[in-house]
């Protein structure tokens, strides 16, 4: 299969992780286009609409993920733990690093011809880093220098360096899609999604000036992943995919100001992100669509109301 024939609809699509949030939006939306999706998840995990099939397991174990991959033509792999609250280091670095070496290696093995799988935002290490760092410039991109210091960012980089390798040795198109912060923006009106903004700036200023106060709601999160599959893309480093515009009321430039005052930067107009989103717009043709200010603009944060 070449990528162009995940486009198409009756192509057999393997989605671990796909009870998760990303996962299951993932699901429904290949579903919806027609595709035959498996379903690779901890026992125990609901099944998500639009499953055709669901196979118990983790994809620590080599054998499950072996049988899981066989006769498809495609794998979104998302399964992982998404931070640093799920688990000891030791645990997510396992599941996010050998887990993703795993699927990638039994996938090209098998002769899948394409591999999106969930990267970071995390992967260049500065939002999570328990030091003072802030990006070298602004906007910031991929090649952004990497500054890590905790297991979850590692691990997002030893899947991208994994990427490269698998790609090389059996000649399967791998792709990893940088996520930001993805959140259902629509529950409850916005406001579940603007409360958890509001709280992680008081919390922690320094690492959303990091992440360019970005998000994606999770429709946008399948779309990317869809667009991923549809590409020829490279194996790495991963594809930033974010909203255009930030969730902040402020100017960008305002924010930059407050939040980041010492660090180059190229001017940033209205409220756009501060960070370049031009491989998902050349690469994947892909731009979000769903945005917190279609709901209303009392959901954007106020920086003068937060005061961190």
């Amino acid at each position: 299969m070449t990528p162009s024939h995940a486009h198409g609809s009756g192509r057999r699509v393997l989605v671990t992780g796909g009870s998760g949030l990303i996962g299951a939006a993932v699901v429904g939306h290949l579903a919806a286009l027609g595709h035959h999706v498996t379903v690779l998840d901890i026992t125990g995990a609901r099944v998500p609409e639009g499953a055709a099939s669901f196979t118990p397991g983790t994809v620590t174990d080599a054998e499950t993920v072996r049988r899981a991959v066989a006769g498809q033509d495609a794998v979104v792999h998302l399964a992982g733990r998404a931070g640093l609250d799920r688990g000891t280091p030791e645990e997510i670095y396992a599941a996010n690093a050998l887990g993703t070496f795993i699927v990638m290696d039994a996938a090209g093995q098998a002769g899948v011809a394409k591999v999106v799988y969930a990267s970071s935002i995390n992967a260049f290490g500065l939002p999570l880093n328990p030091h003072d760092v802030l990006p070298s410039r602004y906007p910031w991109d991929e090649d952004e220098p990497a500054a890590i210091a905790d297991a979850y960012s590692l691990s997002k980089q030893a899947n991208e360096n994994a990427a490269t390798a698998l790609a090389s040795q059996h000649g399967t198109e791998l792709t990893g899609l940088r996520f930001p912060l993805v959140r259902d923006i629509y529950e409850d009106e916005g406001t579940v999604f603007a409360r958890h903004i509001r709280g992680g700036i008081e919390e922690d200023p320094r690492r959303q000036a990091c992440e360019g106060w970005t998000y994606l709601d999770v429709r946008d999160a399948a779309g990317a992943v869809q667009a991923a599959l549809s590409h020829p893309t490279p194996a790495a480093p991963g594809i930033l995919v974010a909203a255009p515009q930030t969730y902040l009321r402020q100017p960008t430039e305002d924010a930059l100001e407050r939040y980041a005052p010492t660090v180059p930067r190229d001017p940033v107009a209205g409220r756009d992100v501060p960070v370049s989103l031009r491989r998902s717009h050349e690469l994947l043709g892909f731009k979000a669509e769903h945005t917190l200010e279609q709901l209303s603009e009392d959901l954007l944060v106020d920086l003068d109301e937060v005061n961190p």
